[in-house]
């Protein structure tokens, strides 16, 4: 038997990434910033981790809570990208990794069409790691 495609969608609040994977062979097929979302703040993802910036105060209201309404925005725009990489029909399954609220934005975002094809869930934040790397990352998938 044959490898199963797996389509793997690695999210962060400063973007994300999605690759194709059949058995150990990884490559990028999609890679976005939030910065390339004109409805997405600027501000929301700057002070996250690894990234340039402290938390700062805008018009009253502290980045924890703008993250709150920025995260849910970002992450329709994730799965949208992941709906259409998802339509092409080169993948047998979809794994998510982002940490704890981007994941769970992912998930409230999720059309019900794709929910029944996620083969795992991964509450790591996982967007700086290399695509050689990330396998080692990831829960073992059976690959059939």
């Amino acid at each position: 038997m044959t490898p199963r495609v797996t389509l793997f969608c690695i999210a962060d609040e400063a973007g994300f990434r999605l690759l194709l994977g059949k058995g150990s062979d990884l490559h990028e097929v999609l890679h976005r910033s939030a910065n390339e979302f004109d409805d997405v703040s600027h501000e929301f993802h700057s002070s996250g981790r690894g990234r340039a910036g402290a938390a700062h105060t805008s018009f009253g209201h502290d980045s924890s809570s703008k993250a709150e309404i920025e995260r849910p925005r970002f992450a329709k725009h994730v799965v949208q990208a992941l709906v259409a990489e998802w339509a092409k029909g080169t993948a047998d399954r979809i794994v998510l990794a982002a940490g704890p609220k981007m994941l769970g934005a992912l998930r409230d975002a999720l059309p019900p069409s794709l929910t029944g094809h996620i083969a795992a869930e991964l509450a790591k934040d996982l967007s700086d790691v290399l695509p050689k790397d990330l396998l080692q990352h990831m829960p073992d998938l059976p690959q059939v």
